[in-house]
């Protein structure tokens, strides 16, 4: 069999009376990590995304998705390397009319309220300025979630969203209610998350961006706040952020013009830094 790799490239394939395009895309990427250990070791990987959709003569769109790849690719935002499997992964199938979307992924579609859950079954929806979502899991266990949900509305600078679930971690409804305004280049945030069974934590945020660089700050009730700085100058971006326990984290990519250059480290001494390109 050829070897032969689709760089972001459409084909049309005809079956009958549908017509489906579909791309390739993905991300190659190579350098070297180190978790604690002072044991610097190489790492490669590559992660290819396939997708595919077709439009009904009654405009309703079927899209499907999924990825394959081999080796490991670096997730900065979290410091640590991702796997990347060699076959196939059960695809994300969704079917779309207008506004409204529908998602099927067995076991994939991300929890509204917690980003430790998932469902099966996403829809979401939106009517002008208000938007509604809601993920349901149809084989949910005992005391992990059957649904969660999200509304928001958006309105001169002003934007309000309540986001919940009948379990959170502790199998207990919970629900965050939240709110944003912004003002030319400062935004800023109160929210509040009841937490179900456990204690509310309210949280107060500001955002400011000035010129290159965005500096945001948010504090709790429970003594936890966070505060970070990005800065862009020409091809480098340089992010920093810190916390209550002084738990840093540091990351620095250069745009080489077809590729990039990265590296990222924090408070854990954990170390990445490589270069990978887009196709």
């Amino acid at each position: 069999m050829k070897n032969v790799l689709f760089a972001t490239t459409a084909l049309v394939l005809t079956a009958g009376v549908a017509s489906a395009e579909v791309t390739f895309s993905g991300v190659a990427e190579a350098g070297v990590y180190d978790d604690k250990s002072n044991n610097y070791r190489v790492y490669s990987g590559i992660d290819i995304n396939v997708a595919a959709s077709a439009t009904t003569e009654n405009g309703l769109t079927l899209s499907v998705g999924t990825d394959f790849g081999r080796g490991e690719t670096a997730d900065v935002a979290d410091k640590e390397l991702d796997p990347q499997t060699d076959d196939l992964t059960a695809p994300a199938v969704s079917i779309a009319m207008g506004a409204t979307t529908v998602t099927l992924h067995d076991q994939a579609v991300d929890d509204l309220y917690d980003d430790t859950q998932n469902g099966d079954i996403g829809i979401a929806t939106s009517m002008g300025d208000a938007s509604i979502a809601l993920t349901v899991d149809t084989k949910a266990a005992a005391g992990e979630p059957q649904y969660s949900y999200s509304v928001g509305y958006s309105m001169a600078g002003v934007s309000v969203t309540a986001t919940g679930t009948d379990a959170d971690d502790n199998g207990d409804a919970a629900m965050v209610i939240g709110a944003t305004y912004t003002m030319g280049n400062i935004t800023v945030g109160l929210k509040s998350d009841n937490k179900g069974a456990a204690k509310s934590i309210n949280t107060a945020s500001v955002s400011y961006v000035a010129g290159p660089a965005t500096i945001s700050v948010s504090a709790d009730d429970n003594d936890d706040w966070d505060a970070s700085i990005a800065y862009t100058t020409g091809a480098m971006t340089v992010n920093f952020s810190t916390d209550e326990a002084d738990a840093w984290e540091a990351d620095v990519s250069y745009d080489l013009g077809g590729a990039t250059a990265f590296a990222a480290t924090d408070s854990n001494e954990t170390v990445i830094a490589g270069v990978n390109f887009a196709f």
